[in-house]
């Protein structure tokens, strides 16, 4: 795995994906470039985008959690007005740099929502935060105050190979990762907007566990740290291998980060310590429900 700092970087897929295609085959491959984009987010929203606008050289970006406005209630309540100028900049940028998009996630009228952009600017699906952040100490919090929750789970395919997605709080929910996992998924992308407390206490630990229970990548990114009202983020965006450990952790400044992993990773985990095959599922069983009311996209 190696982590790079803005700087060119030869495309080492060019050949693989020559071959492949020269052989017929659908071309999977396992080298991917994932770029951490550590935001400092504002209430002025054309700051937001402008960051948009230089991104290094990558095959997937990751955004954080509400990465267009403050995440605050207050401004939350107003933030579904920010959605389709967001939306059209996220495509602009998936189209320019050729790159897919896991797009943090904005607000829509009613639901904490992340789309998945490919290189073209299409949306290959979305994600509504299945779990709301609730907590109950000297000020309450209660995110259901602004949103409802969404539905479904989602996996999405890449050229790379299969991913899942959680939104923040759904981490905490182990079930979540597991059935992703469960579905396919080789990396687990996790915007997120824990605050500065939560992230120096738990942020981390759930990662770490998440990344080895399943055996699977976790990129996690989070906001830079800057303070909105009562809120202050606490950055530390993060990627953890399947082993459970950590690739690369970001401090608390506004930053991107541009990795370099090996999918092949995965396989190799899992022959090392093959939870999958020794799970006794004669025992237990864990199972998305699926209804009509799944818009799974």
């Amino acid at each position: 795995m190696i982590v790079n700092d803005f700087k060119p970087v030869v495309n080492k897929h060019m050949l693989v994906f020559a071959h492949l295609k020269s052989s017929h085959f659908s071309p999977i491959i396992n080298y991917i470039k994932i770029c951490m984009y550590q935001m400092s987010v504002s209430m002025d929203n054309q700051q937001n985008i402008a960051k948009l606008k230089d991104i290094p050289d990558c095959d997937i970006l990751v955004l954080p959690e509400m990465w267009n406005c403050p995440y605050h209630n207050d401004a939350l309540k107003a933030a579904y007005l920010r959605h389709d100028e967001s939306l059209e900049a996220l495509k602009e940028t998936a189209r320019t740099n050729k790159i897919w998009i896991v797009a943090g996630s904005i607000c829509t009228n009613k639901y904490n929502r992340c789309y998945i952009l490919n290189s073209d600017g299409d949306i290959v699906c979305s994600y509504d935060k299945t779990h709301l952040f609730e907590f109950h100490n000297k000020q309450d919090y209660c995110e259901n105050e602004v949103f409802v929750p969404g539905n479904h789970l989602q996996c999405f395919d890449t050229p790379w190979g299969k991913c899942g997605i959680l939104l923040c709080y759904d981490i905490r929910f182990p079930e979540v990762s597991r059935i992703l996992a469960q579905n396919g998924a080789q990396i687990l992308f996790c915007p997120a907007a824990f605050n500065e407390q939560a992230t120096k206490k738990h942020w981390k630990l759930f990662t770490q566990t998440r990344a080895l229970e399943n055996e699977v990548f976790l990129c996690g990114v989070a906001p830079a740290k800057y303070t909105y009202k009562n809120y202050t983020s606490g950055g530390h965006s993060i990627l953890v291998d399947g082993f459970g450990n950590i690739v690369v952790e970001l401090g608390e400044e506004e930053t991107c980060k541009v990795v370099d992993i090996d999918l092949n990773d995965i396989d190799k985990v899992r022959k090392r310590m093959p939870y999958w095959k020794v799970r006794r599922n004669d025992l237990y069983e864990l199972k998305e429900i699926k209804n009509e009311d799944n818009s799974n996209q």
